[in-house]
């Protein structure tokens, strides 16, 4: 059992949405975790993050707050070198750690 991972990006308006919303229900269905990730700029959110913000939110998977993130574009090496690591705020949904004594296939 590998997990399914889905990272969207973006840096700013996302003008297929729809198809978006609409391919979330089937991603679903096939056990694919959804993080969607606003890369911006500047330090301070601009309107074109706030939209980014408010249309990748509900296209992840839930609970949104914890599968969503607005990185500044300087931090981003940093944030995605943890990403796999099981102690990071994404890791905990991507990464398996094995239980000892419990068979895995």
């Amino acid at each position: 059992g590998r997990k399914r991972v889905l990272l969207v990006f973006t840096d700013g308006k996302i003008y297929d949405a729809d198809r978006l919303a609409s391919a979330r229900g089937i991603l679903e269905k096939e056990g694919v975790i959804t993080f969607g990730i606003v890369v911006r700029r500047f330090d301070t959110h601009t309107q074109t993050d706030i939209d980014a913000e408010a249309t990748l939110k509900p296209i992840t998977s839930v609970p949104h707050y914890e599968h969503y993130y607005n990185l500044l574009r300087s931090e981003s090496p940093k944030t995605l070198d943890g990403l796999c690591d099981p102690n990071s705020m994404w890791g905990k949904y991507i990464v398996t750690v094995p239980q000892v004594g419990v068979h895995q296939p």
